[in-house]
């Protein structure tokens, strides 16, 4: 959108379409008393007859007319405040007030290119899986966790442009004579954004991901410092304690694989391309199949087989592997109905989840509705929790409430965890 039409130049139209309205209706006032003239004499001709009901149908007109000039006019204004509403939105992001990401881009440009003998980083601020915060807390709390970083940001950053994208991701330009002294400044940013108290109304440990940025001289391009800040961001390890790190050229080769993994991933979905493999669990003793675990294997048209360390710690960042596991879960029960139709011997199979799952106050609820959809009798199905899902989680009361959960429901757990650990809380 080049061009809005501003308010002043617009406000330039309405005198003259009021001033017609007044004319209008003055001149309709002068023929209905021209009318009301004639009916006032008496006996009325017949060509007085015809003249009278012409001068009701030009008044009908007239006052027709009026009627949609006056409601085309308030259209107009409406539009003209809408084109400059979405012209705001564009440069500044009302409910978050820093700016948008076009308008942060735009001035980040006109500061970085004035100043070209000046140091300056870009620094991308992302919410370890917020998409899981909002389906927990519901999407108006993430509003207000995102509004509360907005002002955490303005509030300890005043010279500094901020800036906005789409989802939780904020972007701020700084400018720096240490490189040591920006990294540390950043993360003392971030630390600020951990403390926030919305936090604990709503009982989330947050973890933020920082990535950061130098700008060279030669290679001014806000956009692709942005892109880079957040490949930065993208290569930090999928874990629930905030992290920073820096960007450098080795990391584009990588990000380019990644970013084909992930705009494959939904189609891969849909298409069921990731294939269910069960690996047989084998009583040592009796040398008999006693159990099995289900593995993922993803058969991509273009790069065939793959393996699950190529995709699942990618999907782990993204928070796709909620899809693929629930994909996963779901193809075990649907195999285990018709095994049992077609009068199988079946051994319980067990399926990993994520530890990603944990942040999702429906996850119980999921897999149970799933379960009863296939009329899956809880001995069959197991559900593998590793030392993963509980060590590397800060959240480690709500993993434990989660399992409780699994077990009310009638499910089957399974660890590879310290039995001493288990039996400590209460399993």
């Amino acid at each position: 959108m080049n061009k809005i039409i501003d308010k002043k130049d617009a406000s330039k139209l309405w005198p003259f379409v009021n001033c017609f309205i007044l004319i209008a209706l003055a001149c309709s006032a002068a023929v209905l008393l021209s009318t009301l003239m004639i009916i006032g004499r008496g006996e009325i001709t017949l060509r007085e007859k015809v003249l009278i009901l012409s001068n009701f149908a030009i008044e009908a007109i007239v006052i027709g007319f009026c009627i949609i000039v006056k409601k085309e006019s308030e259209l107009i204004k409406k539009y003209i405040r809408k084109l400059n509403r979405i012209k705001n939105s564009e440069e500044i992001d009302l409910m978050f007030n820093v700016s948008g990401k076009f308008k942060f881009i735009k001035d980040a440009e006109l500061v970085v290119n004035s100043s070209p003998y000046k140091s300056y980083a870009l620094v991308h601020y992302d919410i370890n899986k917020f998409t899981i915060i909002n389906n927990s807390v519901g999407y108006k709390a993430g509003d207000e966790i995102l509004q509360q970083i907005g002002k955490t940001l303005r509030r300890n950053l005043t010279d500094e442009i901020i800036g906005k994208a789409e989802g939780d991701n904020f972007f701020v330009l700084f400018e720096y004579r240490n490189k040591d002294e920006l990294v540390d400044r950043a993360c003392c940013i971030s630390g600020e954004i951990e403390s926030m108290k919305i936090w604990g109304r709503h009982k989330i440990n947050p973890a933020v991901k920082t990535g950061i940025y130098f700008i060279n001289n030669e290679d001014l391009d806000i956009r692709l410092a942005i892109d880079r800040a957040f490949f930065a961001k993208s290569m930090l390890k999928s874990s629930y304690k905030s992290d920073y790190a820096i960007y450098e050229d080795r990391m584009g080769c990588s990000l380019i694989e990644v970013k084909r993994i992930e705009d494959d991933m939904y189609r891969a979905l849909n298409e069921k391309e990731f294939r269910v493999y069960l690996q047989p669990k084998v009583d040592l003793q009796t040398g008999v199949i006693s159990g099995a675990e289900a593995l993922v294997r993803w058969d991509h048209p273009d790069l065939g087989l793959l393996g699950p360390d190529s995709f699942i710690p990618i999907f782990e960042k993204n928070g796709f592997i909620v899809n693929l596991d629930k994909f996963v879960f779901e193809e075990v029960c649907s195999n285990i109905r018709k095994w049992l139709k077609l009068g199988y011997d079946v051994v319980p199979v067990s399926v990993n989840v994520s530890r990603v799952h944990f942040l999702n106050s429906n996850f119980v609820s999921d897999y149970n509705k799933i379960k009863k959809k296939y009329k899956v009798s809880d001995d069959l199905i197991e559900i593998e929790i590793t030392e993963s899902v509980v060590f590397s989680n800060e959240n480690e009361k709500e993993v434990f409430t989660v399992m409780r959960k699994f077990r009310d429901e009638g499910f089957e757990i399974s660890w590879t965890i310290l039995a001493l650990g288990i039996r400590a809380l209460g399993f």
